[in-house]
């Protein structure tokens, strides 16, 4: 007998379950939908992202936008050297180096070329940067016999400041001998390099000669031939040491003609110091006072000659002795005293103040001068006098090295506080001036 009971039992089980599955496949309907939206969209993010950066690898950048002729690195870069058709990293610039950059066919690639070096460094992080003046007086001094030579590294400086870290030994000439580093020359420019960094052998780097011995020597007047007034009231200020320019024109032509370098004071307090060899044939050419100095100022600008005039600081406040000259590019301007070139003052001599006068004045007088005169450490003593006691003020004033008379040449460990010069008069001929510069 059928048990109605049961059945009807079992046919709502049936319902309840298949209520169930059926809100089970909505779930699992409305989950796959879900999940097949959020695929969707991320399939979509994914793509337009690889299209932005599909974009942006096609977009090529000009490396131009960042070139410039001279520019200051920002951060330590990278040098890179050229081989094969490929940039193989060889070292490294610092920070805040000026350099000047050359563009070449690999500009389109990135790299620019650095000027009188065999490198290249990449397009970033510089900018542009006018640069700063090169002094290139070491061109003018002979190498030593003798070269540093590196192993692996060659670390070259300015001063202190490390420049460029490259990975190849090296042997360089030397320039310079100072006390911690030496002077190098590398592509034509010079570096300083740290002695521990460095060995040193002997070299044939010159045959060129250089000079044991430097005459100074020492002018005072120099009148226009043409103007009979300035010639006149020359000779009556003092016959002896007024010459006239034809005179000064015949000595500075044997100069010219016969390759002297006229040297600067840097150059003479190296060459003391021991630091440079200066070439065989070395004149310095020194001006006293500051009168009639114009005629003697062209005659050096013609010739491309160089020459120091120590000045009476208290001449440039006379209208009668104001002059443009004194500013020429052939003229570098040291100390006379400001207002002390006064005879008979002191006892002995001419009698020049430096010799007693009180400390505290002499100081005051000093003090203006190199104020005057940018702070010049270079002096030359009134009428050639000093004694210890001039020597030690001028030392307390902050000068350096001082000149005198003395007719001596001028050594490698002269004392440089009383450096000798040759008097030149205008009783000399050219066999008499050529007689103290050899």
């Amino acid at each position: 007998m059928i048990d109605i009971k049961r059945n009807k039992k079992i046919l709502r089980n049936r319902r309840k379950n298949y209520q169930k599955d059926k809100s089970k496949i909505f779930i699992y309907i409305v989950l796959a939908f879900l999940i097949g939206l959020i695929g969707f969209e991320t399939y979509t993010a994914l793509s337009n992202n690889n299209k932005q950066i599909n974009n942006k690898k096609e977009e090529k950048i000009n490396y131009l936008d960042y070139y410039h002729d001279n520019i200051e690195t920002l951060s330590n870069k990278k040098l890179y050297k050229l081989e094969n058709e490929e940039f193989i990293e060889v070292g490294e610039v610092s920070s805040n180096i000026e350099l000047s950059l050359s563009k070449d066919e690999y500009l389109d690639k990135g790299y620019f070329k650095i000027n009188d070096l065999d490198y290249y460094i990449d397009y970033k992080d510089i900018k542009e940067k006018e640069l700063s003046d090169v002094d290139n007086s070491w061109k003018n001094y002979i190498p030593f016999n003798e070269s540093i030579v590196t192993e692996t590294v060659t670390k070259l400086y300015k001063d202190d400041k490390l420049i460029y870290s490259i990975n190849e030994g090296m042997t360089l000439p030397i320039i310079f001998k100072n006390s911690n580093n030496y002077g190098v020359v590398y592509k034509d420019k010079l570096f300083n390099v740290l002695k521990e960094e460095v060995s040193v052998i002997k070299s044939n780097n010159t045959e060129l000669k250089h000079t044991n011995g430097i005459s100074a020597l020492v002018y005072h007047a120099t009148y226009d031939h043409t103007n009979q007034e300035e010639k006149v009231k020359c000779i009556n200020a003092n016959s002896t040491i007024c010459l006239s320019d034809i005179q000064f024109d015949e000595q500075m032509k044997y100069l010219k003609d016969n390759n002297f370098y006229t040297a600067t004071m840097k150059d003479v307090e190296l060459f003391v110091d021991g630091v440079v060899q200066l070439p065989e044939h070395t004149v310095v050419i020194t001006i006293d006072d500051g009168y009639f100095a114009d005629a003697a100022v062209k005659v050096l600008e013609k010739y491309d000659l160089h020459a120091t005039l120590f000045l009476i600081g208290v001449l440039s406040e006379v209208d009668e002795w104001k002059t443009d000259a004194w500013y020429s590019k052939s003229l570098e301007l040291h100390s006379h005293t400001y207002h002390m070139h006064d005879p008979g003052k002191c006892p002995g001599g001419q009698g020049s103040p430096l010799k007693c006068l009180d400390k505290d004045i002499l100081l005051a007088d000093l003090k203006k001068s190199r104020e005057q005169l940018n702070g010049s450490t270079i002096f030359c003593y009134p009428f050639f006098e000093y004694n210890d006691y001039a020597i030690n003020v001028l030392k307390e004033a902050g000068f350096t090295m001082a000149f005198a008379g003395g007719r001596q040449k001028i050594k490698v460990g002269s004392d440089k506080m009383k450096l000798p010069r040759y008097g030149v008069i205008n009783t000399f001929n050219i066999n008499n001036f050529i007689n103290i510069i050899y």
